[in-house]
């Protein structure tokens, strides 16, 4: 949402929130009935008044129609321009992708990939939990290099960095054999 929605929006809530709190105090008070008679009685009468509710209305229809708006598809992919045309990539491909390279590697569990665009490229995030036997250093850099080089070469997309998170120690589940 823009930030003009955002200001219209919240000016929309505080008049409707002021409308209602009026109208809860309309059964319990004479003067407010006095009041909102008066009012209303006015908005009859003069027809200029009638700028304020179209204003509403049309705040009103604009909130509706941008809420069922699909999202803009350019924040969630990476976009390349061929002499052909256009092909984006989106984010969660590229995740994808890092996924299956830090699986590749072996002694890694509950590897989750996270990537994001920054204006030099490609920041991919690895998070994983670490079997206990394995040299994390040395993993982390093989993880780092196979998943960069796999995604220039497939993507042809600059990537910036690759980060790895090593959430824990996961525990080595061994298989019985009966």
């Amino acid at each position: 949402m823009k930030l003009i929605d955002r200001f219209f929006l919240g000016l929309y809530s505080l008049c409707i929130a002021g409308v209602s709190f009026v109208l809860i105090l309309l059964p319990f008070n004479d003067w407010v009935g006095r009041w909102t008679s008066y009012i209303l009685k006015t908005y009859i009468i003069n027809e200029e008044y009638i700028i304020v509710p179209a204003i509403f209305f049309i705040l009103s229809l604009r909130f509706l129609f941008s809420g069922s708006k699909k999202n803009d598809f350019k924040g969630n992919a990476v976009i390349k321009h061929t002499s052909y045309g256009e092909v984006k990539i989106t984010m969660e491909t590229i995740e994808n992708m890092a996924h299956k390279c830090a699986q590749g590697v072996h002694g890694l569990r509950d590897i989750k990939a996270i990537s994001r665009h920054s204006h030099d490229g490609l920041v991919i995030t690895i998070k994983a939990f670490a079997l206990s036997d394995i040299n994390i250093p040395e993993k982390a850099m093989a993880i780092q290099k196979k998943t960069k080089e796999h995604i220039e070469e497939t993507t042809g997309v600059a990537v910036k960095e690759v980060k790895i998170t090593i959430n824990d120690i996961a525990s080595q589940s061994k298989k019985r054999v009966q």
